[in-house]
């Protein structure tokens, strides 16, 4: 029996088969890796080149948002298919500890957020109607007027099952006259199951007086990377 074996591990056709099978591992793997990093480099883009916009404000605004960042959104939709994509600003400017609340906004003839979403209002949730992979990102822009004491502000983004997406901590600093302060946060995050949500909840630790969410220039974005809604929609 013993010499079957080893007659049997030293044929030809089973030494091809081996490394015909290392190959293809290697090869997936590789394969595998460099669409994620393709796919990576794609979401880091379309987010800087939002908030470049966002940044970049224009001497005339529509509906308080720059005419620069509805042509973003707009010629960035073209581009990744808009019904993927979802802004929303924020809607309060006071810091606190609570569920935040964002609303999308009209520009042309659609809103900023895709037939793949959906906001309630009144609970102050998005809901994500497929499953898959999506680039999410939130921008906070701050305001000091006056006497401004150090602190430290939190949003986190939980899903339907409270489970933490994202969370962005900002440490503001003690300022004494105006001056902003701006930090964004991402992350790609994975819905396993259709009909998920995001609620986004706030946390404050200090006083945080005369420090104000600007709320123009502050909202959170998400779009699909890697589900069929991508491939349904290209």
């Amino acid at each position: 029996m013993s010499a079957s074996a080893d007659v049997e591990s030293q044929s030809p056709a089973a030494r091809p088969r081996s490394r015909y099978l290392d190959t293809f591992l290697t090869v997936s793997v590789i394969a595998l890796f460099f669409m994620f990093m393709v796919t990576l480099a794609g979401a880091l883009y379309f987010a800087k080149h939002i908030e470049d916009e966002i940044n970049a404000r224009a001497t005339r605004h529509v509906d308080g948002v720059t005419d620069s960042l509805v042509a973003s959104i707009r010629d960035s939709g073209n581009a990744y298919k808009m019904q993927n994509f979802a802004y929303l600003r924020a809607t309060e400017s006071e810091l606190k500890t609570g569920v935040m609340a964002w609303e999308p906004f009209a520009f042309g003839k659609g809103q900023t957020i895709g037939s793949l979403y959906s906001y309630e209002k009144k609970q102050n949730v998005l809901n994500i109607n497929e499953s898959g992979s999506y680039f999410l990102y939130v921008q906070l822009n701050f305001s000091c007027s006056g006497q401004c004491p150090s602190g430290q502000f939190t949003v986190i983004f939980s899903n339907k099952h409270n489970s933490e997406e994202l969370t962005c901590t900002v440490l503001l600093p003690e300022w004494s006259k105006e001056m902003p302060h701006t930090q964004t946060c991402w992350r790609i995050v994975t819905f396993p199951e259709n009909e998920n949500r995001l609620m986004a909840k706030s946390q404050i630790k200090g006083t945080l007086d005369n420090w104000k969410l600007e709320m123009n220039d502050s909202g959170f974005g998400m779009f699909l990377v890697d589900g069929l809604g991508a491939l349904r929609h290209t």
